[in-house]
Parts: C-alpha cells; sequence; structure tokens
C-alpha cells in the first residue's frame, strides 16, 4: 500500500509558537518540554540537527539472523504471499461491486451513501486482513473520534509504506494522496482520497479548497487522514509538519504510529534500503509490530485558528510529547534538496540539509564567506584543499571550540581519509546553497574560480564547471570552448564563455533558477 503524502500551500502566515491554551474538552495542554523547546545556544546548533532523520542503516551482521531469513523465505513467505493476494483480491472486488457506476467526479464531489458506505466495514476488514497476513501485528490504543468530533486525524511519524494500514484501520478515512497516485486503484478509490499535485501551485490551492470543504462539510464525509510530515522518516524526530491540514481551523486527533521491533525493517527513508528489500525482510520475521494510539481531541485556540502554522507547530509539541522524542528543523523540502543533489551528482548529497543548517548556526549564510575564498584563491589543488579540522576552522574563520563548526567538517569526511576533508567539495556544495534559486549562471561564475586559475578553464574545467548544472554532450562543449577561445590560449573566463553561449540554447538553461523542485538536470 502507498503512504499519504501531505504539502504545504503557497501563501502561509509566519508566527513562532506558543504556550498551548486551556481547551474545551480536554485538560489544559501542558507547554512544550524543556527539551524540545531547548534553542541553541553559544552558537551551537540543537543535537537533533545531526541526526538525519531520512536516513536509515538496516544491519545485517548477525549469521543466525541470516540462516533464519534464508529459511523463512523457503517456508513462510511463499505461504505468506499466497494469503495476502487472496485478501487483497476479496478486498479489490468488493472494492469494484461499491464503485460501480460511479465516477472519478462523484467520489470527489459527493460521500458514499447507503450500501456503498456500509460495504466499507468488509472491505476495510479483508484490507487490514492482508497485513496481519503480512506478519503485523496491530495494537490499538485510546479511542477513535468521530467526524463530528474530530473531521481530520493527523497521524505521525511517518516512516513506512506499512503505515497506510492506518487507513483501513479508521474506517476507511481520506487520505491526502499525491498526483502521481492516481493509479493506486479502486482500494483507495473506495476511501474517497484528496490529491494533490505537489510540484504544481494551482494544485496546492485547490487541494487546499478541498480539505476545507469536506473538513466543515455538513455532509456525511470520511475524516481526512494526513501525514503532515509529507515524506518519510526514520522516527528519530518530528520533523516540521505542513500546514495543510490545519488550514480549516477544526478540531483534530492527533494518531501516533510506533514499530517496537528489536529489527526494524520497516523504515522506508530517502536513504537506506529500498521498499523490496524492506518487504522481503518484513514477510520473513515472525511477528512486527505496529502501535496505533489516538490521543485526545485537540481544539485550537482563535489564534491556532487564525494562523495554521502555529496550530500545526503546537500539534507537533503535544505529539513528540507523547513520542518522547524531539523535534527537528528538518522539512519536506530538505528531502528534495537531497534529492536534486544526488540527481546531478554533486558530492554528500545525505550532508546537504545539515550543511545548509549549520552555515546558518555558524553565521556563514549571511556573510558571503566561500564566495569571497573562491574569488581570492588563484588556484584549488589538493596542496591547499586536504584540510584537517583546524586548517579548515581556520579558513572559514570559525572558532575550533564550536560544537556546531566540528559538526560541519565531520558531514564532508569520507570513509577513507578519516582525518581530512576536501575543501573544494565543501565549497562547491556552499556555492550551490547561496545560488539556491537564483540564475545558474551566477553558480557558474563562482566555479570558474573553483576549478580554474585565475578564474579561467580549461576544457576539463568547463565540463566540470557545466556537469551538475546541465546536460551537455562533449561535442558541444568543444564547440562553445573553441568559439570562446579564438586565440587558441587553452583557457577561457566567464565572460568568453557568457558570450560564446548568446545564441546558444545552453544561456536559456543558465538563466534558469537553480530549482531542487526540478529535481534532475535540464
Amino acid at each position: 500500500m502507498a503512504a499519504t503524502a501531505e504539502w504545504e500551500p503557497p501563501v502561509a502566515p509566519e508566527a513562532a509558537p506558543v504556550a498551548q491554551p486551556e481547551r474545551k474538552g480536554t485538560a489544559p495542554a501542558p507547554g512544550p518540554p524543556a527539551a524540545i523547546n531547548r534553542k541553541a545556544e553559544n552558537n551551537q546548533p540543537d543535537e537533533i540537527h545531526y541526526v538525519n532523520p531520512f536516513v536509515h542503516k538496516l544491519v545485517w551482521d548477525d549469521p543466525i539472523d541470516k540462516a533464519k531469513t534464508a529459511l523463512l523465505t523457503v517456508i513462510l513467505l511463499p505461504f505468506r504471499v499466497v494469503l495476502i493476494l487472496v485478501c487483497l483480491v476479496v478486498a479489490w472486488a468488493l472494492a469494484n461491486i461499491g464503485l460501480y457506476g460511479l465516477s472519478k467526479e462523484d467520489l470527489r464531489t459527493k460521500p458514499l451513501v447507503g450500501w456503498r458506505r456500509r460495504l466499507k466495514g468488509p472491505l476495510g476488514e479483508f484490507a487490514t486482513l492482508a497485513y496481519t497476513c503480512a506478519g503485523l501485528g496491530i495494537t490499538i490504543r485510546g479511542r477513535q473520534a468521530s467526524r463530528a468530533e474530530a473531521p481530520v486525524l493527523v497521524v505521525s511519524p511517518h516512516s513506512s509504506f506499512l503505515d497506510a494500514v492506518i487507513i483501513y484501520v479508521t474506517g476507511l478515512s481520506s487520505p491526502l494522496v499525491r498526483n502521481a497516485d492516481r493509479n493506486l486503484g479502486k482500494l483507495i478509490d473506495y476511501a474517497q482520497p484528496i490529491y494533490v499535485c505537489r510540484e504544481d501551485p494551482h494544485s496546492r490551492q485547490t487541494t487546499i479548497r478541498e480539505i476545507i470543504q469536506r473538513a466543515n462539510s455538513k455532509e456525511d464525509w470520511p475524516q481526512i487522514l494526513i501525514f503532515p510530515e509529507g515524506t518519510c522518516t526514520n522516527r528519530t524526530s518530528l520533523i516540521k509538519f505542513k500546514p495543510g491540514a490545519f488550514y480549516p481551523g477544526v478540531p483534530i486527533q492527533p494518531v501516533l504510529m510506533r514499530y517496537p521491533n528489536k529489527v526494524d525493517t520497516v523504515t522506508w527513508t530517502w536513504e537506506g534500503p529500498n521498499a523490496i528489500q524492506l518487504l522481503w525482510r518484513t514477510l520473513t520475521q515472525f511477528h512486527t509490530f505496529c502501535e496505533i494510539e489516538f490521543l485526545p481531541v485537540y481544539y485550537p485556540s482563535e489564534a491556532e485558528k487564525a494562523n495554521p502554522k502555529l496550530y500545526a507547530d503546537n500539534v507537533r509539541m503535544l505529539m513528540a510529547k507523547a513520542l518522547d522524542i524531539p523535534i527537528s528543523d528538518y522539512t519536506f523540502d530538505d528531502c528534495k534538496l537531497m534529492t536534486f543533489v544526488k540527481n546531478v551528482g554533486m558530492p554528500h548529497p545525505a550532508a546537504i540539509a545539515d550543511i545548509g543548517k549549520l552555515r546558518e548556526t555558524l553565521k556563514i549564510a549571511a556573510t558571503d564567506r566561500e564566495s569571497k575564498i573562491v574569488a581570492s584563491e588563484r588556484q584549488f589543488t589538493d596542496a591547499n584543499s586536504l584540510l584537517t579540522y583546524p586548517q579548515f576552522a581556520e579558513r572559514m574563520q570559525l572558532d575550533v571550540q564550536q560544537e556546531a563548526a566540528h559538526n560541519l567538517f565531520h558531514k564532508l569526511i569520507r570513509p577513507e581519509t578519516p582525518d581530512v576533508i576536501d575543501f573544494r567539495e565543501y565549497l562547491l556544495l556552499a556555492l550551490f546553497l547561496i545560488t539556491l534559486y537564483k540564475p545558474k549562471l551566477i553558480f557558474v561564475e563562482s566555479l570558474f574560480h573553483l576549478y580554474g586559475v585565475n578564474g579561467r578553464v580549461n576544457r576539463t574545467q568547463l565540463y566540470q564547471t557545466l556537469q551538475n548544472l546541465v546536460r551537455i554532450s562533449q561535442k558541444e562543449l568543444n564547440s562553445i570552448f573553441l568559439q570562446a577561445d579564438p586565440d587558441n590560449l587553452g583557457t577561457i573566463d566567464y565572460s568568453q564563455f557568457v558570450k560564446a553561449i548568446e545564441r546558444n540554447p545552453l544561456l536559456a538553461k543558465l538563466q534558469k533558477n537553480n530549482d531542487p523542485n526540478n529535481l534532475r538536470l535540464g
């Protein structure tokens, strides 16, 4: 089953979280605990900055566990797969019967009624049974509120494709689903999901209106179910909640999901085992535990109703306290940034979000320090770029005692060279962050200095300059270089390069913003 997704609308009022006011129907909500609400002091960031929530390492070095997995792959896995398929086929058949004669527009504009609605019960039972056949033992704590009490269910942490079981456990509540997942099939269609295209701002505005309309509708719609983190994490912290679930300003019910297993075979993140590996390892476990806890309904204050981000922040604080984990500054956009850096072939993609946060903590971002270093250096070589930590701190004008500076250095360490980093790699990533959402040509100008000598590059260095920005063939690169170097000097500067591409389609590509939302090279 596919997990649901969340997003952030294009415009949202800004405000810092405040202590939660008393709410009708519940005891006064406690303020955020000190460990969660703690701010960085003495220029040192909160420790959660150093625990990347998008990375999961599934260590598998126990020979007994390997032998058990091999045995159960032969004995248990086929049996489970057959049972899962039987349950899914029955659920799919019920969904086809219940949706017969209904169009996509019917599902989007009016709730199911009569016998179609009553069919949700057995359909949900068979879908949930498929998870049980996979070895998932579900423990439910607390009571699910009715739609009248809480039109919206907010579920966190979101960490696994198994999280989709919550849709069926809650009686086919309506999930928020990526537009790309429209073809998931009748089992999702029956839940009457709300679709959103993360990359299309018009779709986001339409979707937020649909959430508001459904949440405040007098009709008997299912509860809306949203994973406000917007992406899967490793459950070490709660990343920032997107405010979509909180725009209607209605009461919500927080729902917690835990997987208290000795071996974590379910966590599916940006970096780590893929879905097939996790599914195999999960299906070859004797038992996989899942705990679902329904917290008391959260009634927003007037300030929270007026400010969805404030509402989201306060609910996140409450859920983090209940989970006994910290909150973090990571967002879904950080995950997109890491994906983009990986796709375009830059080094240390898993560290890029951390580097950005640590630069801000160290107040480097405000000084544009790396651009000045690049512009002032005649040439970067191994001799002046392979740096120890004290050398790095001196080069960056950082206090060697600062924890954040130490962590920044260690983000760039490679296993084969544990005592030094390549300063050029750091500068490349820093320049990328500096020019984020700015025309790529600004990045190019800095890279002429990073890869060249006195701001002049040869053919190989020109390729290094462009390889992370655009797709370009060797033939096209040679043609541009020859045109930019009429005197056959063997090197060109930035102004010669720009002049040579004045009538080349490459110029239009480099005039576009350095935007990770595009995810791939243009």
